[in-house]
C-alpha cells in the first residue's frame, strides 16, 4: 500500500477493522534476494505452521456441515474487487476472484503459483513477466487468460478508486482509453484486431505476449512489487460480465458490480446474495476449475459448500450467538476474549502467530501544543502501553516499534519502544514551558466506537492526568473514523483531532506500511519530515537487501525521534476480518487452515466441521 503517493490521483481508505489480510506464523520471515532469475512452480512446505488449526475436540460424528455461519463486527464495502478496500470486502472477493501469486503458509518469502505458473523478473527490476494457467474457467463458463489480467489492471486505474493507488506506484495508466477497454465485450473474452495491437504495444504499462503470458512495466524499480501482488487490487474479475452489467466508467465505480462483483469468479467460493450491511452468502463454486489440483492450499476446493457471513455490530449479540451455538465462528472484541473463553466450553482461538495488522495512536503535528516535540515526548513517555495491552487487549497484544513489523523484511529488534517514564514526562512538560500541564488545553483523543477502544481511552486519559493533561474522548462510527483517519486530513484542519487511534493491515512489506508516516504519501495528514519521505522513497526502489533493510532501520528511528506515534500492539491471532475489533472464536468442531492477518486470500476453502458441539 503506498510509496510515491505523491505521483497517485487515488486517495487509499483501507481499514483493518482487525481483519488483516492474513496469513502463518510470520517469526523470521525475509524478502528474497531477487535478481532477474526464473522463479517456477514451487512446491509447499512438508510442515504446515500454526497458521493450521487443530480441533480441540473429540470427533463424535464423521458428518461434515453443510453449512457454516460466521458474525462478523462490520460489513463489506463493495463486492467489486477493483474498490474492495476494507478487509471484509477483500475477503469476499479474494474467496471468489483469484491472483497470480500467493505466500506459502511458512513464510512471506516464498511464492507460490495460482493463477500464474511462472515468472520472471527483469535485473533492474522493471519488467515482469508471467506465464499463466490454461483451462482456468469464471464460474459462469467464460475463460481466464491474459486478456483478462490487462482487462482488470487497466480497468481499475481508469476507475481511480481509492484501492487502485497500489497500481500508480509503479505503472503508467497513459496509453489506453475507456473505450478501449469497453470493447473486450465477447464471451470469448477475446479482442478485436485493434484492441490485440493496444494490448501488445510494449510500451504500455500491460502488455500482452499471448493468450497464456503477460508482461507488467514497471516506470521505476520497486523492491517489493511481487509482494503486492497477493491482494486486492490484484484480483482480476470477467470482463464480459462487467461489460454485462454496466462496463467501466472513467473515475466512477459501478453500482451492480459493488453489490453483485463476485457473482461470478474463478475461485473455490462465489457470491450467492449479499444483503448490504445485514449478511453475504458464499457457496462452493459450481464449476470450479481447480477441483483436481492438489498441493496447493489457495486453490483446494470448498469443502463445506455454504458459508453466510453476519454483519453484527453489537459485539454482546456476537458472543451469545456463539456460546449459545447459532454460529460456528465470530468476532470477539479483545476485552471479551478471556471471559468468553471461559463461559463457552466449546470455544477456542486459532493459534495463527503474529498478524500483520498494527493499530496505534497518531499524534497531531501541526495542532498546538502538540507542535512542540517536547509535549509529544511527555505524552507517549506517560502513556503506559504495558497496561493497556494487559488490560484494553486482555493480553492478546504484542510491542512493536513501527511501522514496520515484526516478520517483515528490515525489522530491526534491537530498537526498542519509548520507555514508560512518568518522571521524566513530568520534567519533559517542565522544560517545554507547562509544568504540571498549566497552560496547556484539553487534548482530544478519537477513536471508533467499541468497547475495548474505550477502555483504552479511559487509560489513556488516566495516565495523561498524571501529568496535569485533560483528555477530552470522542467515540466516533465506524464511517466517520475511516473517513477522518484515512482522507488525508490536514493536521491543521479544525475536525482533526490531536490524537488519534489508527489500525491497519496490508500485505506484508514495510512497503505496506510507510504510508502511515508521512502526510505526503495522502493518507494521514497529521505529520511530515521530508527527510523521512525521502528516504522511504529511495527504499522502495533499493534492489539491494542489505541497503534496503539499513534504510528501513533509519527510517523507523527517526520516526521513534519524532514523537508522533505511539505504537500500541501488532496483534497476534488475529484474521484479517478482526481488525480493530478483535480475533476470530471458533467452535472446536471447526479445523482447517484460517489465516492471520496480513493479506486476505482464500479463508474459507480449507475448513471443515466435523463433530457435534455439546
Amino acid at each position: 500500500m503506498q510509496r510515491g503517493i505523491s505521483r497517485i490521483t487515488a486517495v487509499l481508505v483501507v481499514v483493518v477493522l482487525i481483519v488483516v489480510v492474513v496469513v502463518g506464523v510470520v517469526a523470521g520471515l525475509q524478502l528474497s534476494t531477487r535478481t532477474g532469475t526464473t522463479t517456477t512452480s514451487s512446491s509447499l512446505s512438508s510442515s504446515s505452521s500454526v497458521s493450521i488449526m487443530s480441533s480441540n475436540s473429540t470427533t463424535a460424528s464423521s458428518t461434515v456441515l453443510k453449512q457454516l455461519s460466521v458474525d462478523e463486527a462490520s460489513a463489506p464495502g463493495s463486492a467489486d474487487p477493483a474498490v474492495a478496500y476494507d478487509t471484509n470486502s477483500i475477503e469476499l472477493t479474494m474467496n471468489a476472484v483469484l491472483t497470480l501469486i500467493f505466500f506459502s503458509k511458512s513464510n512471506y518469502s516464498e511464492l507460490i503459483p495460482v493463477l500464474a505458473t511462472s515468472w520472471t523478473e527483469s535485473p533492474n527490476g522493471t519488467t515482469y513477466t508471467f506465464n499463466l494457467r490454461n483451462n482456468v474457467y469464471f464460474s459462469n463458463g467464460d475463460p481466464f487468460n491474459a486478456y483478462v489480467v490487462w482487462y482488470g489492471v487497466y480497468r481499475d486505474m481508469l476507475m481511480n478508486q481509492p484501492v487502485d493507488y497500489t497500481y500508480y506506484l509503479y505503472f503508467n495508466a497513459s496509453g489506453v482509453t475507456v473505450g478501449d477497454v469497453n470493447s473486450l465485450d465477447n464471451a470469448q473474452n477475446t479482442p478485436n484486431s485493434t484492441l490485440l495491437a493496444i494490448m501488445e504495444n510494449p510500451n504500455n504499462a500491460v502488455t500482452v505476449l499471448n493468450s497464456s503470458a503477460v508482461q507488467f512495466h514497471l516506470t521505476y524499480p520497486f523492491a517489493p512489487f511481487l509482494d503486492t501482488l497477493e491482494t486486492g487490487p490484484w484480483t482480476f474479475t470477467d470482463p464480459y460480465f462487467v461489460e454485462q452489467h454496466g462496463g467501466v466508467v472513467a473515475n466512477e465505480t459501478n453500482s451492480f458490480m459493488s453489490v453483485n462483483g463476485s457473482m461470478v469468479g474463478d475461485g473455490p467460493y462465489v457470491e450467492q446474495t449479499l444483503v448490504p450491511n445485514q449478511y453475504t452468502v458464499l457457496v462452493a463454486n459450481p464449476h470450479y476449475w481447480a477441483q483436481n489440483i492438489t498441493g496447493n492450499f489457495i486453490l483446494q476446493p470448498a469443502i463445506i459448500p455454504k458459508i453466510t457471513i453476519y454483519y453484527k455490530t453489537d459485539e454482546l449479540t456476537r458472543i451469545l450467538d456463539l456460546e449459545n451455538n447459532r454460529v460456528q465462528g465470530g468476532i470477539v472484541a479483545f476485552n471479551d476474549l478471556n471471559s468468553t473463553l471461559a463461559d463457552g466450553k466449546n470455544l477456542y482461538i486459532p493459534n495463527t502467530g503474529l498478524s500483520s495488522a498494527i493499530e496505534w495512536l497518531m499524534l497531531d503535528t501541526y495542532k498546538f501544543p502538540l507542535n512542540n516535540t517536547l509535549v509529544r515526548e511527555a505524552i507517549i513517555e506517560a502513556i503506559n502501553v504495558s497496561q493497556i495491552q494487559q488490560i484494553a487487549y486482555g493480553g492478546y497484544a504484542n510491542s512493536v516499534v513501527g511501522p514496520n513489523l515484526h516478520g517483515f523484511f528490515g525489522y530491526n529488534n534491537s530498537i526498542l519502544p519509548t520507555p514508560y517514564n512518568l518522571t521524566n514526562a513530568k520534567a519533559l512538560l517542565a522544560e517545554a514551558g507547562y509544568p504540571g500541564g498549566k497552560g496547556l488545553p484539553p487534548i482530544t483523543l478519537s477513536y471508533p466506537t467499541s468497547s475495548y477502544l474505550s477502555i483504552m481511552s479511559q487509560l489513556v486519559i488516566a495516565d495523561l492526568s498524571q501529568i496535569g493533561l485533560s483528555v477530552t474522548p470522542q467515540q466516533l462510527t465506524l464511517s466517520t473514523w475511516v473517513a477522518m483517519s484515512f482522507s488525508g486530513l490536514n493536521g491543521t484542519a479544525s475536525s482533526a483531532t490531536m490524537i488519534q487511534y489508527g489500525s491497519w493491515s496490508y500485505y506484508p512489506d514495510f512497503s505496506a506500511n510507510e504510508v502511515l508516516v508521512d502526510s505526503q504519501f495522502g493518507i494521514i495528514g497529521t505529520y511530515h519530515n521530508s527527510t523521512i519521505y525521502n528516504l522511504i522513497e529511495q527504499s522502495n526502489t533499493e534492489l539491494n537487501p542489505q541497503l534496503r533493510a539499513q534504510q528501513i532501520s533509519s527510517i523507523t528511528q527517526m520516526v521513534q525521534h519524532s514523537y508522533a506515534f505511539i505504537w500500541l500492539t501488532q496483534d497476534p491471532d488475529l484474521f484479517s476480518t478482526g481488525e480493530g475489533f478483535g480475533p476470530t472464536v471458533w467452535n472446536n468442531c471447526v479445523s482447517g487452515m484460517w489465516y492471520n492477518a496480513g493479506y486476505a486470500g482464500v479463508d474459507f476453502n480449507s475448513l471443515q466441521y466435523t463433530c457435534t458441539p455439546t
